[in-house]
This record gives structure tokens, C-alpha cells and sequence, in this order.
């Protein structure tokens, strides 16, 4: 993987200025570029701690996060190796390597010696040198100009919007191509998000007044935002039934999403291991009643 890589090459690795001879030149056309990209169809991951040169790293979900620090670029050596969300790197696309959040999600970067932005798709862990917030693709490191000097200092901000409609994408399975073709058009045109998000309004949420035959349930989750239960609903299809229960707390309304029943706890586990696998985490068994 590509953060093992990072860690072993401290002279040329993520996070410095890089060389622009490819290790492969027969990497470094546009059509291989595509090839590459479009090889490995990523999913949505958030990852557990994990630690580099000492160093603990806490990855999560994070759409409020801004961060200022050093930015640098990664390229040609790393073209077309693997991602830590699965993909093939391509230096071509508009990218970035960030530490700790979900992969993948959408910044926005602000080269602040020059004003210049650019909007990135985050889908590798890096860099791992003190210091520096972000590793870009070399193709956003020239739309930021910085790539020549290496090293530039940026504001990354989370696009929460946006980065929640590429997580529903990932997790419905969408390519490599189609989440490049969002970040495309955000770059084109910043407000296409809201087009491009939108849906059709959910239903009223039915309270079942039944169940199958059964004793244990997953607990998934519980959203005071409807639209979140419902995107919850879909992610969990793969999984099992899926059911939404409306409840109060306090002077909340708030909605239940739960997966089952199983009569059968070994099948239960395997239901549980396959809601975390999807990024519910923190989804535990329940009995029925």
C-alpha cells in the first residue's frame, strides 16, 4: 500500500517535492492514467488508529474540519500504485492524501501565498511528515503553482455537502470515473453540488406493526435528521432488512435504524461484521423486545 511506501521512502516519499522523471514513463500518458484510475472500483472507509514512525493516527468522519498548515505534492513515483481506500493513484486527477479523514471526502484548498483554490477528492493517507496537513496530486499541485517550490502554506476546508453525496456514491458502488466527474464539475462550477444532490423527497416514515420471527437485531444507528436515516437505510440494504422507527427523546424526535431480525446468531454476526465493513462502527447486537 501506499502509506507503507510513504513511511520507507523519507528522501523521495509522500510529502516532498518529487522528481519529474516517472519510475514507468508507460504510466505517465493521460489514457494510462484513466486505465489506472478506473482499474479498482474504491468503497467507503474510514480505518482504524494506525501508527507511522511513532506517531498515532485517529482516523474518522469529520465534515466540519478546517485546517491550515504546509501542503506538498506527491507524483510520478507514486503513479499508479495502490491508494489506502483500494484505487490506483493517479497523479492526473484532482486528489489528496489526508491523515485522518474519511476516504473518501471533498476539500477544498486554499494555496494562501497566492489565493489560487482547488477542489480535491481525499482518497489516501498522508503526508507523514511533521508539519504538513495534505499531499496533493501532482495535477492539483500545479493548479495551486506548487508544484515547482514543492511546499506551499493552505487552508484545507471539508466541503460537508459535498463530501457526504461522494460517501453516498462510494458506498453505492459508483467508479472512480463517475466520483472524478463530480469533482470535475465542482471545479468547474462550486455550486453544480446542489443539482447534482438533489432527490426526490423521502416518505413518511412507517413504524412497522409487525416483525418477522426472530431474536436479535443490529443496531445501526439513530439520526434526529430523517434524510440521514434514510441514506443509513440504503447503505444497510446489502446487509439484511432494513427497518426506520420513529421515537422520542427528551423534545427530539429521533429515528432508529435497525437491521433483522436473526433468528440464527451466527448469522447475526456475520450481518454485524458486514454493517461495520460499510462504515457502521459502531453497530452492536440487540435482542428483540
Amino acid at each position: 500500500m501506499m502509506v507503507l511506501a510513504c513511511g520507507a521512502l523519507l528522501l523521495a516519499g509522500c510529502g516532498s517535492q518529487q522528481s519529474q522523471t516517472p519510475v514507468n514513463p508507460a504510466e505517465s500518458t493521460e489514457d494510462s492514467a484513466v486505465r489506472l484510475a478506473r482499474a479498482v472500483e474504491p468503497g467507503y472507509k474510514i480505518g482504524r488508529p494506525y501508527r507511522i514512525a511513532g506517531q498515532w493516527y485517529n482516523p474518522k468522519e469529520q465534515f466540519d474540519l478546517v485546517q491550515s498548515g504546509v501542503a506538498s505534492w506527491y507524483g510520478p513515483g507514486f503513479h499508479g500504485r495502490l491508494t489506502a481506500n483500494g484505487e490506483r493513484y493517479d497523479m492526473h486527477a484532482f486528489t489528496a492524501a489526508h491523515r485522518t479523514l474519511q476516504l473518501p471526502s471533498v476539500v477544498q484548498v486554499e494555496n494562501l501565498e497566492n489565493g489560487r483554490s482547488i477542489i480535491v477528492r481525499v482518497n489516501d493517507r498522508g503526508p507523514y511528515i511533521d508539519g504538513r496537513v495534505i499531499d496533493l496530486s501532482r495535477k492539483a499541485a500545479e493548479a495551486l503553482d506548487v508544484h515547482k517550490k514543492g511546499l506551499a502554506k493552505v487552508q484545507v476546508t471539508v466541503l460537508p455537502e459535498q463530501s457526504r453525496r461522494i460517501a453516498l456514491m462510494a458506498r453505492r458502488g459508483a467508479s472512480v470515473g463517475e466520483m472524478d466527474d463530480l469533482i470535475g464539475a465542482l471545479n468547474r462550477d462550486p455550486q453544480s453540488v446542489k443539482r447534482l444532490t438533489a432527490e426526490p423527497p423521502r416518505p413518511p416514515v412507517r413504524v412497522a406493526s409487525s416483525r418477522p420471527q426472530g431474536t436479535l437485531f443490529l443496531q445501526a444507528a439513530a439520526f434526529s435528521n430523517q434524510d440521514y436515516a434514510e441514506r443509513a437505510r440504503t447503505m444497510l440494504r446489502t446487509v439484511g432488512p432494513v427497518s426506520i422507527t420513529e421515537f422520542a427523546r427528551g423534545d427530539r424526535t429521533l429515528y432508529r435504524v435497525r437491521v433483522g431480525p436473526y433468528a440464527d446468531r451466527n448469522e447475526a454476526l456475520t450481518a454485524l461484521e458486514r454493517a461495520r465493513e460499510v462504515g457502521f462502527e459502531g453497530a452492536h447486537l440487540l435482542a428483540k423486545g
